[in-house]
């Protein structure tokens, strides 16, 4: 189904909400790619660029990478021809000072925001999998049932250790405490719509769907 018009979404919720994979279904329906400033930032580290050692060395330190360096990722990324038509970003703004800034070129027709509570966060992300190599992403349960061999390339599944509960809810505390004031900024638009993550992945999609 052709999708008139330019579409520029932002998704927002918490680990384990669905962002990433209503990201990936919206960005087939809509024709328009996917951006994750996560995957801006590895992009850069993996090509061995002067920016992505300087990431490197934030990340290796513990520190955030600073809102300079997203923001300047972000706006090259998001004028990139396959962008023209629209976009939809995951992981930006994380803070309600790079949301302030955006306001003067991201100007985002949709603040699509996912929620879920904790509890059920952490029971979705505690049963994630993913292969070490290929990053295919799956359950414990399909481990369980299928073995650890990965289907795609054959490498190995296993749990991440930012998916054990207490990694998990040190990131949904750090969601709580710097991005959910976000959510409080984007009220003041019109464009801002929520909808409930615990649902299921097609549900949740065709809800978003009907809005667009």
């Amino acid at each position: 189904m052709m999708i008139e018009g330019q579409h520029r979404l932002i998704l927002i919720g918490p680990q384990g909400s669905g962002k990433g994979t209503q990201a990936e279904l919206l960005s087939v329906y809509l024709q328009v790619p996917t951006i994750s400033t996560g995957q801006l930032c590895r992009s850069e580290i993996a090509h061995g660029t002067e920016l992505g050692k300087q990431i490197e060395n934030f990340v290796k330190n513990g520190e955030l990478v600073p809102d300079e360096i997203i923001t300047a990722m972000l706006k090259k990324r998001i004028s990139d021809y396959d962008a023209q038509d629209g976009f939809i970003i995951d992981g930006f703004p994380r803070t309600v000072a790079q949301a302030e800034e955006a306001q003067s070129w991201l100007h985002p027709t949709k603040v699509i925001v996912l929620e879920i509570n904790d509890r059920v966060a952490v029971q979705r992300m505690t049963s994630r999998r993913a292969c070490t190599q290929c990053r295919f992403k799956t359950t414990a349960e399909y481990v369980a049932k299928h073995g650890d061999e990965c289907p795609r390339c054959f490498g190995k599944i296993i749990q991440r250790q930012d998916d054990l509960p207490e990694a998990i809810q040190k990131r949904l505390d750090m969601y709580h405490l710097v991005t959910q004031p976000v959510i409080e900024f984007y009220k003041k638009t019109d464009e801002m719509e929520r909808f409930n993550g615990a649902l299921s992945i097609p549900l949740v999609f065709m809800e978003i769907a009907h809005v667009l």
